[in-house]
């Protein structure tokens, strides 16, 4: 695949820069890409300090994902998002992969098997680019298992032109409104606050602080060692307290912790 940006290539970005701000914006911007690649999502979100994401625009192939994977994902699986996780951003922003982002245990989490790859997901690319409000700017591009992974050619192209990629998307979501049902809604308390008050109040069972937030990292797809670099604890110290969370719980697994907490998502 050619790095040369053809001359349909080159008004295709003039169109997306001249649309900033507006309505145009997502048609002109979608184009850029659906010209080199194909995808089963594209989506432009912000996520904005201490509230939930705010989903400007959305474009998903219609009667192909399985259940209802964007409903979900607003309503509170955000959370266990690694491009809604990932802080660790370069001035002026970044093209990620999900591979390279994730949990190093997170492709084996009950929550990818369920809500990522049970919706007939298998990749997803995205751009993520800081804000003045100190805020995030976010596009996400998704492939369909039919579609197969992003190939290297495709991510290559992406790479060379994400400056420009980031700074449209950056330029829009600072200017655009968030439309009227998506007015920004407060974000929910940490997921290590929302397990240790339901095992409380729930199922009368105590946590430790350190065991609800492994009980939290171990659900993102997190494993001992991972978990324990978070905590800057010892990754000895991280399985302890995993053992001791699971023994409270009377539980064997991370399946098991799912199949707890699952409803709290």
């Amino acid at each position: 695949m050619s790095d040369t940006l053809t001359d349909l290539a080159v008004g295709q970005l003039r169109n997306a820069l001249r649309a900033v701000g507006s309505p145009d914006f997502f048609e002109a911007y979608k184009a850029i890409f659906s010209a080199r690649m194909a995808f089963g999502t594209f989506l432009i979100l912000r996520f904005d300090p201490g509230q939930r994401p705010v989903l400007l625009n959305r474009w998903i192939e219609p009667e192909k994902l399985l259940g209802r994977p964007l409903e979900d994902y607003m309503e509170g699986s955000y959370g266990f998002d690694p491009f809604y996780l990932h802080r660790n951003l370069p001035e002026g922003g970044g093209l990620f992969r999900l591979s390279d982002i994730a949990p190093d245990r997170f492709f084996s989490s009950e929550y990818y098997l369920r809500y990522y790859r049970g919706t007939g997901l298998c990749d997803e690319v995205g751009l993520l680019a800081p804000m003045s409000n100190g805020g995030v700017a976010h596009l996400s591009m998704s492939r369909r298992g039919e579609q197969g992974a992003f190939r290297r050619g495709e991510l290559r192209y992406l790479r060379t032109y994400a400056p420009l990629l980031l700074e449209l998307l950056l330029q829009h979501c600072e200017a655009a409104a968030p439309p009227p049902s998506a007015q920004p809604i407060s974000a929910r308390p940490p997921l290590a606050d929302i397990i240790r008050a339901h095992a409380r109040d729930r199922l009368n069972i105590n946590l430790t602080q350190r065991e609800a937030q492994i009980a939290g990292l171990v659900l993102k797809g997190h494993s001992n060692g991972s978990a324990a670099k978070i905590l800057d604890i010892a990754t000895e110290t991280s399985k302890v307290h995993r053992r001791n969370l699971y023994r409270k719980l009377v539980i064997s697994s991370q399946r098991d912790l799912f199949g707890v907490f699952k409803h709290l998502l």
